[in-house]
Formats: C-alpha cells, sequence, structure tokens
C-alpha cells in the first residue's frame, strides 16, 4: 500500500498530478504501480474503503495518564542559606 499512499499524497499536493488524474485516472494509477485492488478502491471514491486499505500501515497511538512519580533530583536552585527577599526577614543583630 506505500505506493497508494504516495500517489494520494502526490494528488493531495501536486496541481499538476491532479491535472493528469482528471484526464486519466487509469494511467497515472498505471504509472504509480497500483494493482488492480489498490485502483478498485480508489474508482470506488469511498472514504471508508480507502482508509481501511491503510489499516495496517497506520501506527496506533495511545494516551496513558498516571500521577508523575517524585523528583528524583533536588531542585538545583534552591539551597537552605538562601534567602530568596533578604530585606523581608532582617537577621538578628547580635
Amino acid at each position: 500500500m506505500t505506493k497508494l499512499y504516495e500517489l494520494l499524497t502526490d494528488l493531495a499536493t501536486n496541481p499538476q498530478k491532479q491535472a493528469a488524474f482528471a484526464q486519466s485516472p487509469s494511467a497515472v494509477m498505471d504509472a504509480a504501480g497500483l494493482t488492480e485492488v489498490e485502483q478498485a478502491i480508489v474508482k470506488s471514491g469511498e472514504r471508508a474503503k480507502i482508509m481501511a486499505a491503510f489499516a495496517d500501515e497506520l501506527p496506533v497511538l495511545s494516551i496513558a495518564h498516571r500521577e508523575p512519580d517524585p523528583d528524583p533530583s533536588p531542585d538545583p536552585d534552591s539551597s537552605p542559606d538562601s534567602d530568596p527577599c533578604p530585606d523581608s526577614n532582617p537577621s538578628p543583630e547580635i
């Protein structure tokens, strides 16, 4: 189905290929090397059939969600000795 995918991608992006396909779909599909089955799928014009032709080639996408693990590394910017606002808490005078 790679040749079918390449042809459909080319038809979607190449105006010259679109014009040639409009003139002679069979000639364009033959030149692309499509099998008779692939040509029948395209000629059907049915989106579901065309999508089904790629069912084995489409990647399976999934999303998994879980709570994040605690950060294994401490924040490099924080240190117990640093005071973010030195003027807000003056140290007591001795």
